[in-house]
């Protein structure tokens, strides 16, 4: 197929995932009318879920080579103008594997990789995991690097002021009495 037409179905693709996602927040909000009036939802979260795969469009081949952290954080940065920027585990996965990332590098088993690239994302501080257990950039949440600098430095200052208590604990256990 041409380069033309594969662009051209992958922009009828977001079209329809944006339709998609209108029609979800819609059932969203019948529902939310429902439990506000006391009466059972109309949709049930299979329904609430779209069908089609959210994942960036990622270029065959485009992760061979690279090391694990830039392929993700590659990708990240694909879906940045996505109405949901952040991604699961599973997507992320998916589309290491489309985009030609060796997963073997990792591990043979399946579900070692997975666990292997979720450890990667982990250990990296430009990468966050969020309270739904999706992954994002860091760097799109300028009041979590504050507050991740203020607990380090909150951590360091109780650490120096309980040290200082116990320094001056002891030297006033050593002073003879009445220099304490």
């Amino acid at each position: 197929m041409s380069d033309h037409i594969l662009k051209t179905i992958e922009q009828a693709k977001a079209e329809l995932r944006k339709q998609e996602e209108a029609v979800i927040v819609t059932k969203k909000l019948i529902n939310q009318l429902c439990s506000f009036g006391g009466m059972p939802a109309e949709y049930q979260d299979a329904e609430l879920q779209s069908s089609i795969v959210q994942a960036a469009a990622v270029r065959r081949n485009a992760f061979f080579g690279k090391p694990l952290a830039t392929c993700v954080r590659e990708f990240l940065e694909m879906r940045r103008d996505k109405p949901v920027k952040e991604a699961a585990l599973n997507e992320i996965v998916e589309a290491l594997k489309e985009g030609g990332f060796d997963l073997d590098r990792i591990s043979k088993d399946k579900d070692d990789a997975r666990r292997g690239v979720a450890i990667t994302l982990a250990k990296n501080p430009q990468f966050i995991r969020l309270p739904n257990d999706d992954w994002g950039l860091l760097a799109w949440y300028p009041n979590m690097k504050k507050a991740k600098a203020e607990a380090k430095a909150g951590d360091k200052s109780e650490d120096g002021k309980e040290a200082t208590e116990a320094n001056g604990e002891i030297a006033a256990a050593a002073a003879p009495e009445g220099q304490a």
